[in-house]
């Protein structure tokens, strides 16, 4: 997936995607803001919004909104700062997906790796034929086995990756380390709403 943000060559091209805060999300962000490409995060409303979207932006993010802010207005005012998107990456699935395509330029493309919310992705009719989106799914698995035969390509992503986190310009998201004892601790916690930073267990 994240070989379609090293298709975005341009300085300042936008990418829209759901799920900003998940560990893909982050990652997105860093990725882009090494290469320079404007990024419009959405995440759910949530008591600590503001704190989320300061970290986000740490991190280089451009823009963090709420999901219902896609349907208000004010996302007009948005695109006077950064160009429409053409990239939009979608963890989420049901009507986050369909407000994320709402939003691409003619002849964008989203690009679902996840489906957290349980629901279908559904394209509106209009999307595709008057601006021609593009719909594709990603599954890392498959992609390394379309690219067997093609280890510079496998090679290559991970060396930029390698690059970026060498440079300190990628780094993993927030983890918070439990011994196996408190396995209980650690699996009550991941189960909470809006919970961003990892359970990771010591053995």
């Amino acid at each position: 997936m994240f070989g379609h943000l090293f298709c975005l060559k341009l300085s300042g091209d936008t990418v829209i995607q759901n799920a900003a805060n998940s560990g893909v999300g982050q990652a997105a962000i860093q990725i882009a803001a090494a290469r320079g490409i404007n990024t419009i995060n959405v995440v759910r409303d949530r008591p600590e919004f503001t704190q989320l979207s300061d970290r986000l932006k740490a991190m280089g993010a451009t823009h963090v909104i709420k999901e219902e802010t896609l349907r208000r207005p004010e996302i007009k005012e948005l695109f006077k700062t950064c160009p429409k998107p053409k990239l939009a990456l979608n963890g989420v699935g049901g009507k986050s997906a369909t407000e994320l395509l709402r939003h691409l330029q003619v002849g964008g493309s989203m690009v679902t790796y996840g489906g957290m919310a349980k629901q279908p992705v559904t394209v509106p009719v209009s999307a595709l034929i008057f601006k021609d989106v593009k719909v594709r799914g990603f599954w890392v698995t498959q992609w390394k086995r379309d690219h067997s035969n093609d280890e510079r390509a496998l090679r290559a992503m991970l060396d930029e990756l390698c690059s970026l986190i060498r440079q300190g310009k990628l780094m993993a998201p927030a983890c918070t380390e439990v011994g196996f004892r408190d396995y209980s601790k650690s699996l009550d916690t991941a189960m909470q709403p809006f919970t961003s930073a990892k359970q990771v267990l010591i053995m």
